[in-house]
C-alpha cells in the first residue's frame, strides 16, 4: 500500500521524518497489536479479516481463521454492516486523496 501511495504516505514512524505525509501504521496488524480496524485483512494464511461480531457471536471456540476473505463478503450481504453506524457519514476518500495530491504545502 505505502509504494502504491508513496507520494503521500510513510510508514517511518517518527513523526519529524515522515514530511508531512499520512502514517500507515502496519504494526497494528499482527497477534499482539491492540487495534485492528473492521474488516481489516490480516496478513496472514487464509486471508484472514477482522470482524465486528454481535454479543451473541462471541463464544468459546471463536477462531480469528472463522472469517476469511472467502465468507466475510457472504456475511456481510447476509447481516449488514455492524460497524456502519458507529462511524456515521463518514469521508469521500477520492475527494481527500485528490487535496492530499494538489496540496501546496509539502509539510502540511
Amino acid at each position: 500500500m505505502q509504494q502504491e501511495t508513496a507520494k503521500f504516505t510513510s510508514i517511518e514512524r517518527q513523526v519529524n521524518e515522515r514530511r508531512g505525509k499520512l502514517y500507515l501504521d502496519f504494526l497494528q496488524n499482527r497477534p499482539q497489536a491492540t487495534l485492528a480496524a473492521p474488516y481489516f485483512v490480516r496478513p496472514k494464511p487464509n486471508a484472514t479479516v477482522s470482524m465486528p461480531l454481535h454479543w451473541d457471536e462471541i463464544k468459546h471456540g471463536l477462531k480469528i481463521k472463522d472469517f476469511t476473505l472467502n465468507n466475510v463478503p457472504a456475511l456481510l450481504y447476509e447481516r449488514g454492516d455492524l460497524f456502519k453506524d458507529i462511524l456515521g457519514k463518514g469521508i469521500d476518500m477520492i475527494k481527500v486523496l485528490k487535496a492530499l495530491q494538489n496540496r501546496k504545502n509539502p509539510e502540511i
